[in-house]
């Protein structure tokens, strides 16, 4: 999501020093995208390494040197395709930078040739993508946007946050990491002062932001991939373990099309069943997922998910007598 972030930032950047009707101070860029100095003398540097010439006369204004253009892209059939798709995929409100990404697609496809561009928006007619479940996250941007300056700037932060499980809201001191969209929501991963370790907090449950002005450094032993390594959803526990479900009959055929999590196994059984396979800490997460098949799946291990499930059976059995 920083990547993203600063992605967008420097295509409005590209676009404000072409102006032939304003010259900016480094200040004024700063002040305009929320960011320090340093940050747009960064961007500088990266938009360099692109090859675009950037001036600087001698009041300490920059611009981009007038005769300056950019190539259009040399995309083919497939390329162009795969490029609209993608931007269809992010549709949902639960990517927050839905219209940022629309407008870029547009631009990139309208300057192809006409021969590619009519063949593209055709197919871009037939082909859709349809989201499940997600959260709503148009009224998050600005809480986002403060998320990731501060993920940027490497600044702690102040949230108020809303805890589920405890249906409170508490304040915390975190230094953000990294931003994280999955399952139809997005998350902040950052080290919780509070509980003196790394923590996943759901963006849309931040009630409010303060920066704090103290910088901070990511532990060096921290990798978001190994992190998120064996999470089923986004729940994680330092101890996992291994799973084994035994589905049958019709969800025994559903199970064996999809690739659930990258340590899966699945072996077929005999009588239509199949063993499947996961090592993971999701418990919580894994109990849910296994009464969505109802009488067609067994827990095999651990006992402790299969006790979850027993006991949510129950609870079930009160309810509906």
């Amino acid at each position: 999501m920083e990547t993203k972030s600063r992605v967008f930032r420097l295509l409005e950047m590209i676009v404000l020093l072409f102006s032939v009707n304003k010259k900016w101070r480094v200040k004024e860029l700063a002040e305009h995208f929320g960011v320090s100095t340093t940050t747009i003398y960064r961007d500088f540097e990266i938009m360099e390494a692109m090859r675009i010439p950037i001036y600087e006369d001698e009041n300490h204004t920059y611009s981009i040197m007038e005769d300056f253009y950019f190539k259009p892209p040399d995309l083919n059939r497939n390329e162009a395709l795969a490029l609209l798709l993608a931007g269809q995929a992010f549709q949902g409100e639960f990517f927050p930078y839905r219209e940022a990404l629309n407008s870029a697609v547009a631009k990139i496809i309208n300057s192809l040739p006409s021969s590619i561009k009519s063949v593209i928006e055709d197919m871009g007619t037939y082909i859709s993508f349809h989201h499940g479940a997600f959260v709503d996250l148009s009224e998050f941007k600005d809480i986002i946007q403060k998320v990731e300056r501060a993920i940027e700037e490497k600044e702690s932060l102040l949230i108020t946050y809303y805890s589920l499980s405890s249906d409170q809201e508490n304040q915390r001191k975190i230094d953000p990491y990294c931003l994280e969209i999955r399952n139809g929501a997005c998350y902040l991963i950052a080290y919780c002062h509070s509980r003196e370790e790394v923590r996943i907090f759901r963006v849309d449950r931040i009630k409010e932001v303060d920066t704090t002005g103290e910088l901070f450094e990511i532990q060096e032993d921290f990798c978001k991939d190994k992190y998120l390594k064996n999470v089923w959803g986004v729940e994680r526990s330092e101890e996992e373990k291994r799973v084994v479900l035994i589905f049958s009959g019709k969800a025994a055929r559903l199970v064996r099309e999809k690739v659930w999590h990258p340590s899966q196994e699945i072996i077929d059984l005999p009588g239509d069943r199949i063993r499947f396979e996961i090592t993971t800490g999701s418990m919580a997460e894994m109990k849910i997922w296994v009464l969505g098949f109802g009488a067609e799946v067994e827990v095999e291990r651990p006992a402790e998910l299969k006790e979850a499930v027993i006991a949510e059976i129950e609870k079930m059995k009160k309810i509906y007598g």
